[in-house]
């Protein structure tokens, strides 16, 4: 066997080897973008590129506006702790997260427990920290009670 036929072969094996790597990343690809709600797992296609972007765009403008919102009340908020009472999934997603309705028994220094009901992203493997009776350290905004940060 010759230098190029060593060399057509090494490259040829290669390339295969090349084809099927970027085979398995469009798997896990779709898969992932499966996952986040944007495709049925499949590719997207030039067609439909527009309106993928579009929502994608928009989770993350959800994404963004609320984690601003939690980082806001964690910076001013009084400390205190909040007992979950109920915990309901929406059914919303958000980017592939799930939205979940909780109802905390709020309890600050000096004042009197009271109730808020707060939506909240709660990511998949966190889900079980958020069980129904669980005592989590939360801060509350001053000018509006109602409006909670769960920190721990």
């Amino acid at each position: 066997m010759g230098l190029f036929d060593r060399a057509k072969n090494a490259f040829g094996a290669g390339a295969s080897d090349l084809a099927a790597q970027a085979q398995a990343a469009q798997q896990l690809m779709g898969e992932e973008m499966r996952k986040a709600g944007y495709t049925d797992g499949s590719m997207p296609t030039m067609a439909g590129a527009g309106a993928l972007q579009a929502q994608a765009q928009a989770d993350h403008d959800v994404l963004n506006a609320y984690g601003q919102e939690i980082n806001r009340i964690f910076q001013i908020g009084e400390i205190g702790s909040g007992v979950l009472r109920s915990v309901v999934d929406t059914g919303e997603r958000t980017a592939g997260q799930a939205w979940y309705q909780l109802e905390v028994e709020v309890s600050l220094p000096g004042k009197e427990t009271y109730t808020v009901s707060k939506r909240e992203m709660v990511p998949e493997m966190s889900l079980a920290l958020y069980a129904v009776g669980s005592t989590h350290e939360v801060r509350v905004d001053p000018a509006d009670p109602t409006k909670i940060a769960i920190t721990s």
